[in-house]
């Protein structure tokens, strides 16, 4: 099928009717006692289109979109409250955010990979909310602009200041995500001319393992949590931690959207929970980090997202 419809100019044409003034006309044929051929004829409407449009949930025209159109309203409006915080998506970001909310309410597109949408599905998204959203080109500077520079440092804490201003010290956590890994990777060793096969023993293996550290501004330290490589999550695993420590697992060994949600729910969010005022989150700007829900209670909870520079930690 065609990525943009034309229609067959040796087909039937249909009238295409307004949505507000179907809406309009079916709202007045329920509430009124006048006739169907009465209203139809008063909003030129086919009374075969209003008596359908009046007696049964009529789908739009042509294909059907994923989600619904509340569903796509709210992504609108979190993607607003991601730029308010400075932190502007990408289309990479919107399709990550579309796949989180696949997989949160268990639904699987055929369409897409792994329920990750395409560059196709991004287009049109932008192309049916053109009036409340755009695209736009961001300006590309090189490397040696790009480094962590006296004078960038010095401007990104004057716009953190600006940003902390009248945020209390114990509503200020700062948060960081490592990874840890026992392969002590490859070296070069000596060894006899013409040996195919150079080895050496060293006892390691594939396991990964995640840590997020967060602590306040007042110098509290929050509880760990830790992500295990694996698929099943064992209670050896969690036992001997620091008090308060919150274990999980992935497949990767990294944190995704759904981990970072628990993070926030497990560990931020009964932080939060009897300080007043705005709170704020620092951290870093990954796309795998945020999702639709972690946007949404993050927000009902007056929680705002402060992001350090993508070109490195500070």
């Amino acid at each position: 099928m065609p990525r943009i419809y034309k229609a067959d100019p040796r087909g039937k044409r249909y009238n295409k009717y307004d949505v507000s003034l179907i809406s309009e006309a079916v709202e007045a044929y329920r509430s009124g006692n006048k006739s169907l051929k009465f209203i139809a004829d008063k909003f030129k409407i086919d009374k075969s289109v209003l008596y359908r449009h009046a007696t049964r949930t009529m789908k739009r025209h042509g294909g059907q979109t994923v989600l619904s159109e509340e569903t796509e309203e709210t992504i609108i409006k979190y993607i607003n409250i991601c730029a308010d915080w400075g932190y502007p998506m990408d289309s990479l970001d919107l399709r990550f955010l579309v796949k989180y909310y696949l997989d949160k309410v268990g639904r699987t597109v055929l369409k897409f990979k792994n329920n990750l949408p395409g560059p196709d599905f991004v287009r049109s998204f932008f192309r049916r909310h053109k009036d409340q959203i755009s695209q736009r080109n961001c300006q590309n500077i090189k490397n040696n602009r790009a480094a962590v520079s006296p004078m960038s440092l010095k401007k990104y804490f004057e716009e953190l200041k600006l940003s902390l201003e009248n945020v209390e010290a114990q509503n200020i956590i700062n948060y960081d995500e490592t990874n840890l890994t026992d392969d002590p990777g490859r070296k070069k060793i000596i060894t006899k001319r013409g040996t195919k096969y150079p080895e050496r023993v060293v006892n390691h293996s594939k396991s990964s393992i995640s840590i997020m550290m967060s602590a306040t501004a007042e110098g509290d330290l929050l509880p760990p949590y830790v992500v295990y490589k694996a698929q099943n999550l064992y209670d050896t695993w969690c036992e001997n931690g620091p008090a308060g420590t919150r274990y999980n697992r992935s497949q990767s060994g990294w944190f995704d959207g759904n981990i970072f949600e628990d993070w926030v729910k497990s560990i931020v969010l009964p932080y939060f929970r009897n300080k007043e005022g705005k709170k704020v989150l620092i951290g870093d700007n990954l796309s795998s980090h945020l999702s639709l829900d972690v946007i949404k209670l993050c927000h009902e909870q007056d929680i705002s997202f402060i992001f350090f520079q993508p070109i490195a930690h500070i």
